[in-house]
C-alpha cells in the first residue's frame, strides 16, 4: 500500500482519563414543583404575556447567540392550548449556520432548540471524540436541569444507547443523542420525552426539545395484573409457525416460534386483554412489512426479456391472464388501462406475475384499480381499488359491523380460493378511518396459511372491506408450492416463551393507541422490551432475522475484570466503539498482547468491520476470521505480506509502536534516516531503522518512558495497549 509521507507532524501529549462514569440517577425523584401549565393563548401574538423582545433576549443569552447571524425570523403558533414563539437565526456566510428556538409565549420557558453549523474551514475530525458518551450524558442532564428544571423529577434516561463507532481517519463531527422519557407514577411513558443532542467533539449542545402534555390522565396501577399473569397472556400469543426467508426456489422453510403482533403486542395491565393496536400492527413475513418494501424493489423485465419469457409454453399471455381475472373482478366500463407489465414475486422469484393498472379522472372524482395475476395459473394474486370519496364529510355513516365485514371478506375468498381458505385461519383484524360516531370506515382481515395445522407466516390472505359500501377494495394472496419440515425435535413452547421473557423481557408502561383519535386515552400496558427480533428458531432457540439467520447477541461492554485498572476507562470507551470485543465478558488486561489481538484492535480502529467473536470459534470458522483480520491489516498497510504469520506471538513495546505508527500512515516519515534522536538511557537497544518508530510513538504520546528507559523489548499487556490505542485514535493529522 502506498503511504503518504507527512512533512510536518503536530506532536503533543494526549491526556488520558477523560472518561466519566455513566451517570446513575434515580428512576424517579420526588417532584417538589409541578411543571407550569402550558400557555392558554389563542391566535393574537400581541396578547402573549411573554413578548417577542423578551423571548429574543432570553434565547440569545441562554444559547450565546452572537450578532454574526445576518437573518432573523420569528413565528407564533397555538395548538392544544399551548402558545409558542418560534425564533430562527440564520448565517449565510461561511461557515453557514442556523439556530432555531421555541419558547412558551406565556411563561417564557425554553421548550426547544436546534443548532446546525457547517464545519469551519481547516477544521478536521478523526478518531475518538474528545468527550465520551457518558460525559455527553452528564452535559445533557445539566442542560435539562438548567432549562427545564420542573421536569427533572419526572424523567429517566433510556439505557443501552450505544456510542456510535468512530475509527481513526477523517470524519464528520460526532453527535450523541439522549432520550429522557417521561415517568408517571413510577411508570415510563415513552411517548413523552426530553430529547437532547450533544456534540461529542466540542461538548456543545446541538438540540433540546420538550415533548410533553400536562393534561393527560394516567390510570392507577394499584389494580394491575402481575407480571406473571402478563407472561401467561404472552404465552398465549407465542405460537409455532413455519417461516421461509426470501431467496431462490431451494430456500428451505424453517420452524420458528413467533410472537403474534411482535413489538405491537400490548397487554392491558388492568384487564389482561390484548389491545387492538393497528398503528403498530406486526406484519407477517411475506405478507407485509418487509415484503411491502420488497414489492417496490421488484426487478422489472425489459420488453425484450418479456418477449423471451412469453415464449415459454406454460406462461399465459397478458390477454389470457386478464381474461381469467375479469371473471372475478368487474372493471368499470369508463376506466382506462395505463399499465401492463410482467415481474415476479421478490420472495419467491419462480412465481411470475402479470400486473395491470387502470385509472380515470374527472373534475369531480378519481379512481384507480391495480391487479396482479399468476402468469402460469391465472389466479388472482392481488387487487386494489381506490376511489376518491368523502362519505364521512358528507355525513354518511358506515353501515357494516365487523362481523358483516368479515363475512364479506370470506365470501370473496371462497369465490376464488375456497380450498385454500379452508387451510387458513383468521390471524388478525383491525379497522381505521372512523366515522362521525366512532364506527370504523374500513375493516381489514389477515388470514394465515396452515400446514400440518401450523401457521406458515409468509403465506395467506389479506382483505380490506369498505364499511360504507360493503365492497371489497383490496385483496392479496401469497401461496407458494413448498416442502415443509415435520415438527419434530423442537423446543417445548414454555422454553420458547422463557427466551422471549429473558433479561426483563416484559415492561410495564403507559401507552396511547392512536386510531383516528387525535387525543386517545392513556393505557397501562405490559409490552415486550425491545428484542433482537420476535421470532426464534424452534430447534436452537436463537433469535432469527428476516433473512432466517441467527442474530448474534449484543457485545458485552461490561467487562468484569477491569475495575480499578489504570486502563479501565479507556477499555470501556474502546468497547463502546466496537474496537475491542468480549467473548466471555472479560478483557484480561494483565495478559500480554498477541499479534492477532493487536491487529484486531488496529483494524477495528481504522473503521474496518470484522465479524465480532461473540462466541468462541474453532476450526475453519476461526481460520476464516483470522484471515479476514490479516487481509484487512495488509490492505491498510499495517503489516506487509512477509508478516502474516506468528499470530500467537506476544509483542514487545517496540513492535507495538511500529504497528501503531503504520496504522497512522506515518511509517514513511518514521523511515527517514537521520531525522530522529532517541533520548532514552537504552536508546542503543533500538535498531537504527526502528528509532523513528520509537521516537514518534513517544512524541505523539502513544507510549512513555519509565525512569528514562524506553524498554523496547518489554512485552506489552492488553491493558497498556488499550491506553495506547485511545491516544492513537486522538492523534490529529
Amino acid at each position: 500500500m502506498n503511504k503518504k509521507i507527512t512533512g510536518t507532524l503536530l506532536v503533543g501529549c494526549l491526556a488520558t482519563g477523560l472518561l466519566f462514569n455513566q451517570p446513575v440517577w434515580a428512576d424517579e425523584a420526588q417532584i417538589k414543583v409541578m411543571p407550569k401549565p402550558p400557555g392558554e393563548l389563542e391566535g393574537d401574538p400581541s396578547l402573549a404575556k411573554f413578548p417577542l423582545d423578551k423571548a429574543i433576549a432570553r434565547a440569545k443569552e441562554v444559547f450565546a447567540i452572537d450578532n454574526q447571524f445576518e437573518n432573523f425570523q420569528s413565528g407564533f403558533s397555538t395548538y392544544n392550548g399551548r402558545a409558542e414563539w418560534h425564533l430562527n437565526w440564520q448565517r449565510e456566510t461561511e461557515p453557514r449556520g442556523n439556530i432555531s428556538v421555541r419558547l412558551d409565549a406565556i411563561t417564557g420557558e425554553i421548550i426547544g432548540m436546534d443548532r446546525w453549523q457547517e464545519i469551519p474551514p481547516g477544521r478536521r475530525y478523526s478518531g475518538l471524540p474528545q468527550y465520551s458518551w457518558e460525559e455527553g450524558a452528564r452535559r445533557a442532564r445539566q442542560w435539562v436541569e438548567q432549562l427545564m428544571p420542573d421536569y427533572v423529577g419526572q424523567i429517566r434516561l433510556l439505557p443501552n444507547q450505544d456510542q456510535p463507532y468512530y475509527g481513526y481517519g477523517e470524519r464528520g463531527p460526532v453527535e450523541y443523542s439522549y432520550n429522557f422519557v417521561r415517568v408517571a407514577k413510577g411508570i415510563p411513558f415513552p411517548e413523552h420525552n426530553i430529547y437532547v443532542r450533544i456534540n461529542g467533539d466540542t461538548g456543545e449542545l446541538l438540540g433540546i426539545n420538550l415533548n410533553w402534555d400536562n393534561k393527560l390522565t394516567f390510570p392507577d396501577a394499584a389494580r394491575k395484573i402481575s407480571s406473571d399473569q402478563a407472561a401467561k397472556v404472552l404465552e398465549e400469543n407465542v405460537e409455532l409457525a413455519y417461516f421461509r426467508p426470501p431467496g431462490p426456489a431451494g430456500t428451505p422453510v424453517k420452524l420458528v416460534y413467533r410472537v403474534n403482533k411482535g413489538q405491537g403486542l400490548l397487554i392491558d395491565a388492568l384487564t389482561g386483554k390484548v389491545l387492538e393496536n393497528p398503528g403498530n400492527y406486526y406484519e407477517r413475513g411475506g405478507m407485509g412489512g418487509d415484503m411491502a418494501a420488497a414489492q417496490n424493489a421488484k426487478q422489472e423485465l425489459t420488453p425484450a426479456e418479456q418477449a423471451e419469457v412469453a415464449k415459454l409454453k406454460n406462461l399465459l399471455s397478458a390477454d389470457k391472464a386478464l381474461a381469467q381475472v375479469k371473471k372475478v373482478i368487474n372493471l368499470p366500463f369508463d376506466i382506462k388501462q395505463c399499465e401492463k407489465r410482467l415481474s415476479y414475486d421478490y420472495q419467491y422469484p419462480d412465481q411470475k406475475q402479470w400486473h395491470f393498472h387502470w385509472s380515470s379522472q374527472t373534475a369531480a372524482s378519481y379512481q384507480s384499480i391495480s391487479i396482479a395475476v399468476d402468469a402460469v395459473t391465472g389466479e388472482l394474486v392481488s387487487f386494489n381499488k381506490w376511489q376518491q370519496n368523502d362519505e364521512a364529510a358528507a355525513g354518511r355513516q358506515p353501515g357494516l359491523t365487523r362481523e358483516q365485514a368479515q363475512k364479506t371478506a370470506e365470501d370473496f375468498i371462497k369465490k376464488i380460493q375456497s380450498r385454500r381458505l379452508a387451510e387458513s385461519k383468521l390471524e388478525q383484524s383491525w379497522s381505521d378511518a372512523y366515522g362521525i360516531k366512532g364506527m370504523p370506515g374500513i375493516y381489514r382481515f389477515a388470514y394465515v396459511r396452515l400446514v400440518n395445522n401450523i401457521p406458515f407466516a409468509n403465506n395467506g390472505f389479506e382483505v380490506e372491506v369498505n364499511a360504507y359500501t360493503g365492497e371489497v377494495t383490496s385483496f392479496r394472496m401469497v401461496w407458494w408450492p413448498l416442502q415443509f419440515p415435520q415438527p419434530s425435535v423442537i423446543l417445548e413452547k414454555p422454553k420458547a416463551v422463557n427466551i422471549f421473557l429473558a433479561d426483563d423481557g416484559l415492561a410495564l408502561e403507559y401507552a396511547r393507541i392512536f386510531r383516528d383519535q387525535s387525543d386517545p386515552p392513556v393505557n397501562l400496558v405490559y409490552r415486550l422490551n425491545d428484542r433482537p427480533s420476535y421470532m426464534i428458531d424452534a430447534q436452537t432457540g436463537k433469535y432469527l432475522n428476516w433473512q432466517g439467520q441467527p442474530i448474534p447477541p449484543k457485545p458485552n461492554y461490561n467487562f468484569t475484570d477491569i475495575a480499578g485498572h489504570p486502563a479501565e476507562n479507556d477499555i470501556k470507551q474502546l468497547a463502546k466503539a466496537n474496537i475491542v470485543k468480549s467473548i466471555d465478558g472479560k478483557f484480561y488486561p494483565q495478559h500480554n498482547l498477541t499479534k492477532l489481538a493487536a491487529l484486531e484492535m488496529l483494524v477495528a480502529g481504522r473503521g474496518w468491520y470484522i465479524e465480532p467473536p461473540y462466541q468462541p470459534l474453532n476450526g475453519s470458522e476461526q481460520e476464516k476470521q483470522q484471515q479476514q483480520v490479516v487481509n484487512a491489516a495488509l490492505s491498510l498497510g499495517i503489516i506487509t505480506a512477509a508478516e502474516t504469520g506468528e499470530l500467537d506471538r506476544e509483542l514487545t513495546r517496540l513492535e507495538w509502536a511500529r504497528l501503531m505508527i503504520n496504522t497512522l500512515d506515518y511509517d514513511g516519515v518514521a523511515k527517514l534516516p537521520g531525522l530522529y534522536t532517541l533520548n532514552t538511557k537504552d536508546a542503543n537497544q533500538v535498531p537504527r531503522e526502528m528509532q523513528g518508530y520509537a521516537a514518534l510513538s513517544l512524541g505523539l504520546g502513544l507510549q512513555s518512558v519509565n525512569q528514562g528507559y524506553y524498554r523496547p523489548h518489554e512485552k506489552v499487556t492488553r491493558g497498556l495497549a488499550a491506553m495506547s490505542l485511545v491516544r492513537m485514535l486522538k492523534v490529529q493529522k
